[in-house]
């Protein structure tokens, strides 16, 4: 077909997935809000489909000191499992941290306390990723439900709820050797 042009539409990359390059970020002072669907970070618990849950905030980028900074602020939820009543619950993470994009480990070791260092391959890094790291640095390392009576509640429902179902399996089972006693006796 001569003539005519033919193209193919993409949908348009997020500015957090896009692979960017630091010294353009914070030399613009380039602002970045975003809202990642959990399911774009692979090193989190699977989380429940259809949930659409978000991490939103924002990543600032400056130089600061003579380093490339991120100023980052995350809001989320993320499920996870109780690890007292194994069931289901709902963790927030709330998290805010002044990162220094460096290139190497001996740029790393000259980055002031003030700083989390982490490493910028070849001066290139996804929002993503930062928020990625943010967001497991927030999580518990034993997810528990903050009030115990959540657990609580859950685990006397099951208990009744379990001791009902034993009690209807003992009254219809037969009981073989209930009366072997009283058969023995009668031999003597």
């Amino acid at each position: 077909m001569q003539g005519v042009d033919t193209y193919h539409t993409r949908p348009m990359l997020e500015a957090w997935s896009q692979l960017r390059e630091i010294a353009r970020l914070s030399d613009g002072q380039v602002d970045i809000d975003f809202a990642i669907p959990l399911t774009e970070f692979s090193r989190l618990p699977p989380q429940p489909a259809g949930t659409g849950e978000r991490v939103r905030g924002r990543a600032q980028f400056r130089r600061e000191g003579g380093f490339a900074v991120a100023a980052l602020d995350v809001d989320g939820t993320v499920q996870l499992v109780c690890q007292r009543c194994l069931r289901p619950m709902r963790q927030p993470v709330v998290g805010h941290a002044r990162i220094a994009l460096v290139a190497s480990e001996v740029e790393a070791d000259r980055v002031p306390p003030e700083f989390e260092p982490v490493h910028a391959p070849a001066g290139r890094i996804r929002v993503r990723d930062l928020v990625e790291e943010e967001v497991l640095l927030g999580l518990p390392i034993v997810p528990l439900h903050e009030d115990a009576r959540e657990c609580t509640q859950a685990t006397q429902v099951e208990i009744a709820s379990v001791a009902e179902t034993e009690a209807d399996a003992a009254m219809s089972m037969q009981k073989p050797f209930e009366r072997l006693g009283e058969l023995l006796k009668r031999k003597e």
